[in-house]
């Protein structure tokens, strides 16, 4: 057999094209690794920071500041004309009215926590709310006309109201929510009248007269609600309010001689009353 030496070199000819084709590619390909890996070493790296603290709004220390709104005032008893010639003529009576008020108040929280606070407020407010209403003085008599019996008439007012509470709440973001209680005062105006001009009062009397009176009471009671409070700044809130005040039974009465007997005129109820309030506060801190 003969070898073709041209053969051999062709073959050898393509053997070095390939092997220079292959070794060009893998440079190739070392480079652009290379090129990437110097990229990614030459980018900054991340910068991780922490999230953001959430501010705690604080309602520690003095406060003082004022409020206005609405009082419901509600009363509820028995009537009576007492006559020690004759029978007694009791009538049930329930009353109420509505009214403005407006006040101020004072106070000091402690947060003893950053979701929990406790306080002492005292507040005053004026309002002018009452009711009045005329009744017989005996079952023959009417109820607002001097027919010869005479009537009776008979009214109340609420000067102003105060309470001296504690509060308990909690906080959400700048919001207070909160309930109170604690005790209350009022000055309560009584004003009771025999009107009997014609023939005197009730059926026995014959003693025409016209007579009233005005009583005043400073009464003390009880005091419950909720609110809720609005943080506007470092130092200042608004707030909206619902205050219940119990204040008891009063019990008042007039009593005029006739002819004959001693006729009374007598009112006992219960006083009670709602606020409805909106303020605004001033921190000291």
């Amino acid at each position: 057999m003969m070898l073709s030496f041209g053969g051999l070199e062709e073959s050898a000819a393509r053997s070095r094209a390939w092997a220079l084709a292959s070794l060009t590619t893998a440079i190739t390909s070392i480079g652009l690794i290379s090129s990437g890996l110097a990229a990614d070493l030459s980018a900054p790296a991340p910068v991780y920071t922490k999230a953001p603290v959430a501010v705690v709004t604080s309602w520690n220390g003095f406060y003082i500041g004022g409020n206005i709104g609405g009082i419901s005032a509600r009363a509820s008893g028995t009537s009576d004309f007492l006559d020690t010639a004759a029978s007694n003529n009791p009538q049930s009576n329930s009353l109420s009215s509505t009214n403005f008020l407006g006040g101020g108040q004072v106070g000091y929280n402690w947060q003893f926590d950053p979701r929990w606070v406790v306080g002492l407020e005292g507040d005053w407010d004026w309002t002018n709310t009452g009711y009045s209403f005329c009744r017989q003085t005996d079952i023959t008599s009417a109820a607002c006309t001097d027919n010869g019996d005479g009537f009776e008439s008979i009214g109340s007012k609420a000067k102003w109201l105060a309470t001296a509470r504690a509060r308990l709440g909690f906080t959400v973001s700048n919001f207070l929510f909160y309930g109170t209680g604690g005790a209350a005062w009022g000055r309560v105006e009584t004003n009771l009248a025999q009107n009997c001009l014609v023939d005197g009062c009730g059926l026995n009397s014959s003693l025409p007269l016209a007579v009233s009176s005005t009583i005043d009471h400073t009464k003390a009671g009880w005091a419950a609600g909720l609110g809720v409070e609005a943080a506007i700044g470092t130092h200042w809130s608004v707030r909206g309010e619902w205050l219940h005040i119990d204040l008891g039974n009063v019990t008042d009465s007039l009593a005029t001689v006739g002819n004959p007997g001693t006729q009374t005129t007598l009112w006992s109820r219960g006083e009670r009353f709602d606020e409805f309030r909106v303020g605004v506060n001033y921190l000291f801190k």
